[in-house]
């Protein structure tokens, strides 16, 4: 699958990440944050995604609705779809939102209110359980052959955000808190210094 991401920038936050677990997935996708370089033409990059795409994912929401690009992106889509059935487009609710008429007829997948991003995911892409999804997003890990560190509270590292070092460059150490009877976890870059920490589970 080669997927567009059309979305209102407001929803971000809720897009990015369900992108990255399709990406992980297996999934080749079109986002423009990963596509649209400095000095790039945003309108010739978003024409020639839209092109290219088997599927455009649209995620709809009140911000959408509001959005000349993304009604934009939807009737480019739809147009390329009606002339020629090269891309299927699969509605995305992010709120309650009513779909625009020429959506209606479509299967959307819900993600409101906090439902199962992975749930979605796995409907989209055919995949039948959330372990073969998890041996999906594995092998991806592994075709990459980075190295990875887990650092119990501050999660999976690849190396250090700051200057880049590889994760081999991070040490991590368990620090108590006896007045709030806490423990935190506080990693730190050899290379550069830069540090950062949290409370542990």
């Amino acid at each position: 699958m080669h997927a567009f991401m059309s979305h209102n920038h407001r929803d971000k936050p809720l897009v990015t990440p369900f992108a990255a677990r399709m990406k992980l997935a297996g999934a080749n996708v079109w986002l423009d944050e990963w596509e649209i370089q400095p000095g790039d033409t945003i309108v010739g990059k978003v024409n020639q995604a839209l092109d290219l795409v088997d599927t455009v994912l649209l995620f709809w929401s009140k911000n959408a609705a509001e959005s000349m690009w993304v009604n934009t992106e939807m009737e480019t889509a739809l147009t390329r779809k009606l002339s020629d059935s090269s891309v299927r487009i699969i509605p995305m609710r992010l709120d309650d939102a009513p779909l625009p008429t020429l959506l209606r007829p479509l299967m959307y997948v819900s993600l409101e209110d906090g439902a199962d991003v992975d749930d979605a995911v796995r409907r989209i892409l055919g995949i039948g359980s959330q372990e073969e999804l998890t041996k999906a997003m594995q092998r991806t890990i592994w075709d990459a052959g980075m190295q990875f560190r887990d650092f119990r509270g501050m999660g999976t590292m690849i190396g250090c955000p700051k200057c880049g070092a590889p994760a081999s460059a991070l040490d991590g150490t368990q620090v108590v808190d006896h007045e709030r009877d806490d423990l935190y976890m506080i990693v730190k870059c050899t290379r550069c210094g830069w540090q950062d920490g949290c409370e542990t589970w």
